[in-house]
């Protein structure tokens, strides 16, 4: 017998994701929409990355208005990351409606509870049913 958590990883909805985008691709956009050329445009990249580094070095977060916010973590082994958080202005702009132009796996999922990704796993798997939890 499945467990619900075989309906939560299948029916989930997700985004489809494309080939990756490389720092030239990046910065041939950018040297298209600016005075910059690509070269400039790339080592501008390798120098914001340089200077996150020397700041969360210092424990210092970064914060880039209209990016988000670059702070240093540590975990309990003692090993440093940067913690990640989108600013307000592009969290909102990636959920303008039809914007988004790429494909989105079991869309029709979204919004759905737990109950119904279970009903659409029993009728795809009828030999390997999960039992719906009573609340």
């Amino acid at each position: 017998m499945a467990e619900e958590v075989n309906a939560i990883r299948a029916y989930t909805p997700r985004v489809e994701q494309g080939k990756t985008v490389e720092i030239e691709d990046v910065a041939a956009l950018i040297a298209g929409r600016t005075t910059f050329n690509g070269g400039a445009v790339v080592n501008l990249i390798w120098e914001l990355r340089e200077s996150i580094t020397f700041y969360a070095l210092a424990g210092r977060p970064v914060h880039l208005k209209g990016l988000g916010t670059f702070s240093p973590r540590i975990d309990k082994d003692g090993v440093f990351s940067l913690n990640y958080r989108p600013d307000k202005w592009l969290k909102s702009e990636l959920n303008v409606k039809s914007k988004f132009k790429g494909n989105v796996v079991n869309k029709d999922m979204i919004g759905q509870p737990v109950t119904e990704m279970i009903k659409r796993w029993n009728q795809e798997h009828p030999d390997d049913t999960i039992k719906i939890k009573k609340k």
